[in-house]
């Protein structure tokens, strides 16, 4: 095997990233699609399951890409599922407390699983020991992110 440039090295990483993260959305729709639930209504979800209840600023941080009024009907959406509750935030009565409620773990919990069919297309072509050199690659990796 011959030795790739940096250059090189950099293109195959980009390409690899950009089509990871096409097929990475590509699993996240069909699961919401599934769930009928909109692509951002998914974001939200994940990111409650993921940080637990937050206030409508930091879900507002967290997908910079909605407007405030785009994000507020979305919660009225999740809200009307029963898949979020709201609750005036004690320490400050302006703002609300957004909070996952148990249908949304419940659904959330289906999403690992869904995506291990994506894992698997990952892995296949390793043997195990490349999987176990992979896996501490991205632990390494995801250190420094």
């Amino acid at each position: 095997m011959s030795l790739r440039t940096e250059q090189q090295q950099a293109e195959i990483i980009r390409e690899f990233l950009i089509n990871m993260g096409q097929s990475l959305q590509q699993y996240q729709y069909s699961f919401a699609c599934s769930a009928e639930l909109s692509r951002h209504e998914f974001n939200i979800l994940y990111i409650l399951s993921m940080k637990g209840p937050l206030v409508v600023k930091e879900i507002a941080q967290q997908v910079p890409s909605v407007s405030l009024s785009t994000l507020t009907r979305l919660l009225d959406s999740l809200e009307q599922k029963g898949c979020i509750d709201r609750k005036l935030d004690p320490g400050d009565r302006r703002c609300f407390i957004i909070a996952p409620t148990e249908k949304a773990h419940q659904l959330m919990e289906h999403f690992p699983r869904h995506c291990d069919c994506f894992v698997q297309r990952i892995t296949q072509a390793l043997t195990t020991e490349e999987q176990s050199t992979l896996s501490e690659l991205i632990l390494k990796i995801k250190a420094n992110l």
